[in-house]
């Protein structure tokens, strides 16, 4: 006996339903991520190094450049990105000089920096490894959450950017966000830092409500 037309919908819904999962899941397991640590110099003034992306996933390779565009990178799914992030959370202990020097950066054309601290004129690749996550998982709010790659200690009112063991703190905080991210799967619009005594330079709180 003949199925009902309607029957036969359903299962080629759930049917594709099925592939188009299956088909996100094996693209975030089979990808391969890697974190380089790139000597360089920029502006042919700031000598250190740089963290670098790789990406490989079937025939498609990426890497990252030494700016913060990471453009490719973003538009990744999250399967991907938290594997990035992941990565990208080992370099914790790392306290070796960026090449990058400390500037207000803008990225969408908006008005939100709000300047930078008087006379913090570098950064570690610890703080690098950080402000990677926030371009990759919140592109759209940088100039309001994290314009500039300063992390600062609200109470004492002064960059953290030379205090590794402060900065230890602030990755454990975003090692907690990670461990959720990953048992949801997903990276949410929420931004939960720069709430506390230690956050952005000038990073507002999150305009989107917590997941």
């Amino acid at each position: 006996m003949a199925q009902p037309m309607w029957k036969n919908n359903i299962k080629r819904f759930v049917l594709i339903i099925l592939i188009i999962t299956g088909t996100v899941v094996c693209f975030g397991q089979n990808a391969e991520v890697q974190i380089t640590k790139k000597k360089c110099t920029y502006a042919n003034k700031y000598s250190g190094a740089k963290l670098i992306i790789h990406y490989t996933y079937d025939t498609v390779k990426l890497e990252s450049l030494v700016e913060y565009w990471l453009d490719s990178f973003i538009n990744l799914p999250d399967s991907v990105k938290l594997l990035i992030v992941e990565r990208l959370l080992d370099y914790e202990d790392d306290t070796s000089l960026c090449c990058m020097n400390v500037v207000n950066r803008s990225f969408n054309g908006i008005e939100g920096c709000r300047g930078k601290p008087k006379g913090v004129t570098r950064y570690t690749i610890q703080v690098d490894a950080l402000f990677m996550i926030n371009r990759l998982c919140w592109p759209k709010w940088m100039e309001l959450y994290s314009c500039t790659p300063v992390l600062y200690d609200n109470k004492l009112k002064k960059s953290i950017n030379n205090d590794p063991k402060k900065i230890k703190i602030v990755f454990a905080e975003y090692k907690k966000w990670y461990v959720e991210c990953k048992g949801k799967g997903k990276i949410g619009y929420y931004f939960p830092f720069n709430r506390g005594r230690y956050g952005w330079y000038g990073g507002r709180k999150s305009g989107a409500p917590k997941d």
